[in-house]
């Protein structure tokens, strides 16, 4: 059976492509789009990613049933997303957030396969809320308006979110950001209209449709769910962004998984008196 029907009959992990779309994105981007990330940064960025990776694997049963170097991918993942979401010119910056975001892996579960939060969500969320903006940018660098990097995205996170049964959440986001934007913003011609969506297809808005309201460890399983979630996430985005916050993104994913999470207890915790 070749790749392709693999990937039509859904035989292959999609994390792969969500890794390998970060992954060979910070390369091609450092070779051919001038990505100023240093090499101090992405070997102590990697190098705190699989050390923590490493130690809570070994200290919890969450993964137990995953090889190591599985584990390590994942960290390897996640730091490299980092490097593509956030410019800083702190040495130290990704290895403390590559940190962050695995520990939150561990730290944040729903149950032993699922966590609350997007782990790299998280830690953007918590350098947002703590850290003096002066430190970092969460909004794309110039690379990201370029082709390249939007097709790259597109064509793998398309892959990883059949795979993950969860492209719903990616059409119900698409179509409700496009509604929302024409509520909220003016459109008197093409540059408003390319003002009001246009940020939401560059390369870092394709991230986010793709690769991060998806995630499979966080988002509903069910479709009907998977609908209102990304429904919910577009219009608490657009709504910020409405009102200026420039990380409107990173706050809705956290917000929207956080109520989830909540109503999920909740439901839970009914289910329970009702049965007792």
């Amino acid at each position: 059976m070749n790749w392709f029907d693999k990937i039509k009959n859904r035989e292959i992990d999609g994390r792969w492509f969500l890794g390998g779309s970060h992954i060979t994105l910070v390369i091609i981007c450092l070779l051919f789009f001038s990505l100023q990330r240093t090499p101090i940064q992405i070997a102590f960025a990697i190098l705190c990613g699989l050390i923590t990776e490493y130690i809570f694997y070994q200290a919890t049963s969450k993964y137990e049933k995953y090889m190591l170097w599985d584990r390590l991918f994942s960290a390897f993942t996640e730091v490299a997303g980092l490097l593509v979401l956030l410019k800083s010119h702190l040495w130290w910056f990704y290895g403390f957030l590559g940190a962050v975001t695995v520990a939150a892996k561990y730290l944040f579960r729903k149950t032993e396969k699922t966590h609350i939060f997007n782990p790299t969500n998280f830690a953007i969320t918590i350098a947002v809320t703590f850290f003096p903006l002066h430190w970092f940018g969460a909004w794309p660098d110039e690379y990201m308006s370029s082709w390249y990097p939007m097709l790259h995205i597109t064509a793998f996170g398309i892959i990883a979110v059949w795979l993950g049964r969860i492209y719903i959440v990616s059409i119900a986001y698409i179509l409700s950001v496009i509604f929302w934007c024409l509520v909220f913003f003016p459109i008197n011609g093409l540059a408003s209209l390319i003002y009001a969506i246009g940020p939401e297809f560059g390369a870092i808005g394709l991230i986010y449709l793709w690769l991060m309201i998806t995630d499979p460890k966080t988002a509903p399983k069910k479709y009907k769910h998977q609908i209102f979630y990304g429904f919910s996430i577009a219009f608490i985005h657009i709504l910020l962004r409405y009102n200026q916050y420039i990380y409107s993104r990173f706050v809705a994913l956290f917000i929207v998984t956080l109520l989830y999470y909540a109503l999920t207890l909740f439901n839970e915790t009914n289910r329970s008196d009702n049965i007792a």
